[in-house]
């Protein structure tokens, strides 16, 4: 597509929570987006959703969505064992693709996806949200920028109790079945934290260590695990770890990154007395208040007086509190990045490849936690999450 005169013909497969909070608001936003199609195994659902955002047709068949409309790219906000087939199906027809995280359950699943996406020369995007929110873009460009030396250790954590998305948000209770999910601590918000993670530090995951366990739950309601801590080796040298959970009430998010000069505290999911703005940097580097990076100079604002940054030569260091815009919101960022790759053919953010190797940092542990140690990556072997169930393959 070489202009926006031609608007780009859009389908959503699965009408669910997710689509109703991320996906529809922003393809209403984007003036070179039409929406063609929707999809959901519930008829009612699907019809609604046709009739509110204005698809022009819609199926409870995705394979009869994909015959039959001639569309441009899809977006995939299924169940995770329904991931695989669908994507699958929608590179075979030629036609872009945004998934929703986490990207597969098995790794086997997941490359399979992207070698699939790469014979028939469309684009694979994976709604790995949390790299789209402007302070974690802020903190990378720092990084990069060396802002903060070296990073050597980070962190990222996100704890979350079931009910506060299941009880208020979610409109199925498919994440509670294992057999469609195959996790959720470790892969329903854990694939946002390693994924996050991972970008930050630059580097791919080298070895991976860890648990993830159905610790506070009763079986009754998930068999899911609830808690997952693992650690990481990137090849680069540097050591992250990654925390979430399903149990506690109050949710905590945060990412720290420590470098050999500096360190960055981001926030995106919630805020707390102990964590009260959005993005903190403290670096040792000696900037005058003129030579400031920009994420600094224009977002920061003096502890005591104005004139502090003018009295020594250097700005004095210190923690720096930033509290960037919250709009464009991440998801809307994220949806304006997946037309904009497909329409001047640019590569994805969150690309196919990096879904495929989070499911790996995530199936690792599940090895982990057979082997009692460490497991080096790529791994050579589909490892399959106990409780799950994959549907039959399509091609």
């Amino acid at each position: 597509m070489e202009n926006m005169e031609k608007k780009l013909r859009l389908a959503v497969i699965g009408c669910g929570s997710i689509a109703e909070i991320a996906h529809f608001p922003a393809i209403k936003k984007h003036p070179g987006v039409e929406l063609t199609a929707v999809c959901d195994f519930h008829e009612k659902r699907a019809e609604e959703a046709a009739s509110v955002h204005g698809a022009k047709a819609w199926f409870t068949d995705y394979r009869k969505l994909l015959d039959t409309c001639k569309l441009d790219a899809v977006i995939i906000a299924t169940p995770n064992n329904w991931h695989r087939n669908m994507v699958i199906a929608a590179a075979n027809h030629g036609v872009h693709i945004l998934v929703e995280k986490p990207m597969a359950v098995t790794n086997g699943e997941a490359w399979a996806m992207v070698e699939a996406c790469k014979k028939n020369h469309v684009k694979l995007m994976v709604g790995c949200d949390r790299r789209y929110w402007t302070h974690n873009q802020w903190a990378k460009k720092l990084i990069d920028d060396g802002v903060i030396g070296q990073v050597l250790m980070s962190r990222s954590c996100l704890h979350e109790h079931w009910y506060n998305y299941q009880n208020h948000v979610a409109k199925t209770d498919f994440r509670l079945d294992v057999k469609a999910t195959g996790g959720a601590a470790i892969n329903d918000t854990g694939a946002h934290a390693i994924d996050l993670l991972t970008w930050l530090n630059g580097s791919k995951v080298k070895r991976a260590v860890g648990v993830a366990e159905r610790l506070a739950m009763p079986e009754t309601y998930t068999r899911n695990d609830d808690t997952a801590l693992l650690m990481v080796e990137f090849e680069n040298g540097a050591y992250g770890t990654v925390s979430c959970n399903r149990f506690s009430p109050a949710v905590n998010q945060n990412t720290e990154l420590c470098g050999t000069q500096g360190t960055i505290f981001t926030a995106t999911d919630a805020t707390n007395p102990f964590q009260s703005w959005p993005m903190a940097v403290y670096t040792d580097r000696k900037y005058t208040s003129e030579s400031l990076p920009f994420e600094l100079k224009n977002y920061r604002w003096p502890e005591l007086f104005w004139v502090e940054d003018q009295i020594d030569e250097h700005v004095r260091n210190r923690w720096i509190p930033i509290c960037p815009p919250r709009f464009p919101n991440n998801y809307e960022r994220m949806m304006e990045h997946f037309f904009d790759c497909i329409i001047n053919d640019r590569e994805p953010l969150t690309s196919g490849e990096d879904g495929a190797r989070a499911v790996e940092v995530m199936c690792a542990v599940h090895k982990s936690m057979e082997t009692g140690g460490w497991v080096d990556l790529p791994l050579k072997e589909e490892i399959v999450p106990r409780g799950y169930e994959p549907l039959p393959y399509e091609n």
